[in-house]
């Protein structure tokens, strides 16, 4: 099963030196490598690795033991997106890093666990680079840049370039390099000019929080709110900008920023003109659908995106929970109260796979089972279903039924990470 095609009876691959050189029927695939050695999947469906477009792995000791409690669902945590924004700016500083490495060991190893093979993950610690490596999972890092204590923007900014510089290393195709300045109210308007102008001219990626709260439009117009009151002064800096009187996106399209690659994680509070604006510069959303209903940020505008032909996928952002990091459990929030009006559950699969490849810039190498791409794909247990109740019910059953049991098998560059 591929998302973007029918879904195939007795479907299979062929995967010679990383690659997917072949698809279709195992009959098919059997008469024309005769001879090949052949993985049986009985009750399995075959499908692209799942695309976490967004999460800090760096956070994974700050989330998990869970801040929020050990409940399973996000139904009885309150959101305080301020505060807690503050607690994580603490926790990079403070933390010991094999506290951190410890956090980041264990959610890669959920990730796996969860059918993902490629994520998009924003990080304060240079390890993460070589745990990916190490472990197997294909990436885009994104070295942040975040103000901090003492005004140290410049000093992470310059560690970040740094970061750039050394992992940049076109030989090493699985984990790749961008820049992730973490939001536009932690930024100076130069630093995010500087930041954006580097990218463009060195043909990268960037990955920032915008229109994610209510919080941070109420910042951006007034100049006011939590952002105000509490984070800016917990970072030390006493003196408030001026209001800007518009939205984050309206400043960030205004200082330049959209003219390098852009994906913006959040994009939930957008007015009318903030949509044509996106589109008009080619930028992507990422949609965390689990972190959105715990810091209560309000619903996300799907059909809005859509309409206007803004690629989406879907991250997991922070371990929220006992249970997190799973982008089964995204999908299951999307299709039932994340937006209104919901995507349809093969919309959703489509954003967990090739859309978030393509937020990630990646779809021309993974996110659906086409010849010539990676050889990334997972097999999931197939819950009861039979063709006579249409393939939207075999979307819908996946992501309602899958749990981390039923991954029996996740491949990344034709290399096996998980099999059972």
């Amino acid at each position: 099963m591929t998302v973007d095609c029918p879904v195939i009876d007795d479907g299979a691959i062929a995967v010679e030196m990383g690659r997917i050189h072949a698809f279709g029927t195992l009959a098919e695939l059997k008469e024309k490598f005769a001879g090949a050695e052949i993985k049986e999947h009985p009750e399995g469906v075959l499908m692209p690795g799942i695309v976490d477009a967004h999460c800090h792995l760096d956070l994974v000791s700050f989330h998990n033991p869970p801040v929020f409690g050990e409940s399973d669902t996000l139904d009885e945590e309150p959101g305080d997106f301020a505060s807690v924004l503050a607690d994580t700016i603490d926790f990079k500083h403070d933390a010991k890093p094999e506290i951190v490495i410890e956090g980041i060991q264990r959610g890669i190893n959920r990730l796996i666990e969860t059918g993902v093979t490629c994520v998009g993950d924003m990080t304060h610690f240079e390890g993460t680079f070589r745990l990916l490596r190490e472990i197997g999972l294909r990436a885009v890092v994104f070295p942040e840049v975040l103000a901090g204590r003492g005004e140290a923007a410049q000093q992470k900014f310059e560690i970040a370039l740094a970061l750039l510089e050394k992992y940049s290393d076109a030989t090493h195709d699985r984990v790749r390099v961008g820049l992730g300045p973490y939001a536009p109210y932690l930024l100076s308007r130069n630093l995010l000019k500087i930041i954006s102008q580097h990218a463009r001219d060195a043909s990268i990626q960037l990955m920032i929080h915008a229109a994610e709260s209510f919080a941070e439009m109420e910042f951006f117009f007034d100049s006011q709110g939590p952002i105000a009151n509490e984070v800016w002064p917990n970072l030390g800096w006493s003196e408030l900008p001026p209001a800007q009187r518009k939205t984050p996106i309206a400043y960030l399209a205004e200082i330049g920023f959209f003219e390098a690659p852009t994906t913006i994680v959040g994009g939930l509070h957008l007015s009318a003109k903030d949509f044509p604006l996106l589109a008009r510069h080619l930028v992507r959303v990422v949609w965390c659908p689990s972190s959105n209903k715990l810091m209560k940020h309000g619903q996300f505008p799907y059909a809005k995106l859509q309409e206007h032909g803004i690629p989406t996928g879907i991250g997991t952002e922070s371990w929220v929970g006992r249970l997190g990091f799973n982008m089964w459990d995204e999908m299951k929030l999307a299709i039932t109260e994340g937006a209104n009006p919901a995507p349809t559950p093969k919309e959703t699969l489509r954003m967990a796979t090739v859309g978030g490849a393509r937020v990630l810039g990646l779809d021309h190498l993974i996110g659906t089972l086409e010849e010539g791409k990676k050889a990334d794909f997972i097999v999931v247990h197939r819950p009861s279903w039979n063709r006579d109740e249409g393939e939207d019910s075999l979307y819908k059953k996946l992501i309602t039924h899958t749990e981390p049991q039923h991954i029996r098998h996740v491949a990344v560059g034709g290399n096996i990470l998980k099999s059972i």
